[in-house]
């Protein structure tokens, strides 16, 4: 069966970027300063927000909107907006969290999914769960992202694979399971946690499927033609694959960077 003619795909991709203007898919990353969350914004939809490690970073409460061009539909680019919801890191200046969380308490029913990202090492989660319960009764579609998981203990990130090291992998499922139930807890709900690596691009996937379920049934198919990340991204870092390894691999996970076709999108 042939697909739909030019012109059909036309009017429809353009019914499609039409509907992004009015009502652009919105992300909520909130974390501690430093847990990483401009690098998984600009991992998972190509941003290109700017990261410092060893300044403050966000300093206004400014949601952005980013104009991203879509390849993910087959046949023809898409032009797309995506609303994010940075704000400055709580917990860097107690002066200012006051005003953060106002703002937070503001703009977050706004926003399909609430993204609160924490760094793996950190075992230290008491200002995560203040903050939390400070704002538990205005979260959409809470997820939680734990970041950084290359530099879990011991550090022995297996480079060949791009994978952790099977002890490793054992202290990550472990702190997986202790921060789905300290911070579920505080808003007393099943929250699904993921651990992943922005930099290396770990389990990206996963976490983005983790949003892709946990946002609106009706806006997920506008994050999905948003996704910039695919298997070749993770796979390009794993320096230590054989020709058939990779292969192996990319056949495995290639499903997810699959071209969507119109009629498969659920709008």
């Amino acid at each position: 069966m042939s697909g739909p003619s030019r012109e059909a795909l036309t009017t429809v991709v353009g019914a499609i970027e039409d509907e992004f203007r009015k009502a652009p898919p919105t992300l909520a990353v909130i974390g501690l300063s430093g847990v990483g969350k401009s690098s998984v914004i600009n991992a998972m939809f190509g941003t290109s927000k700017k990261i410092s490690a060893t300044t403050r970073g966000t300093v206004k409460f400014r949601p952005d909107t980013f104009k991203i061009v879509s390849d993910r539909v087959e046949g023809q680019p898409v032009t797309c907006a995506l609303k994010v919801i940075d704000a400055p890191g709580l917990g860097e200046d107690l002066e200012r969290d006051p005003g953060y969380l106002k703002s937070y308490r503001e703009q977050l029913p706004r926003a399909d999914i609430a993204l609160w990202v924490v760094a793996a090492r950190n075992r230290a989660l008491a200002l995560d769960q203040q903050y939390l319960d400070q704002l538990s009764d205005v979260l959409p579609n809470l997820v939680i992202g734990i970041n950084q998981v290359d530099l879990v203990e011991p550090i022995a990130w297996n480079e060949a694979i791009n994978m952790p090291s099977s002890e490793q992998a054992r202290h990550i499922e472990e702190i997986v399971a202790d921060r789905r139930a300290r911070l579920g807890g505080v808003i007393g709900a099943d929250v699904p946690a993921v651990a992943f690596s922005a930099l290396r691009y770990y389990n990206l996937q996963t976490l983005f499927n983790a949003c892709l379920k946990s946002a609106p049934k009706g806006r997920r198919w506008m994050f999905e033609i948003l996704k910039s990340f695919s298997t070749a991204d993770w796979l390009d870092r794993a320096k230590g694959l054989s020709a058939s390894q990779r292969q192996g691999l990319a056949k495995r996970f290639i499903q997810s960077d699959a071209k969507l076709k119109l009629d498969d999108l659920e709008r």
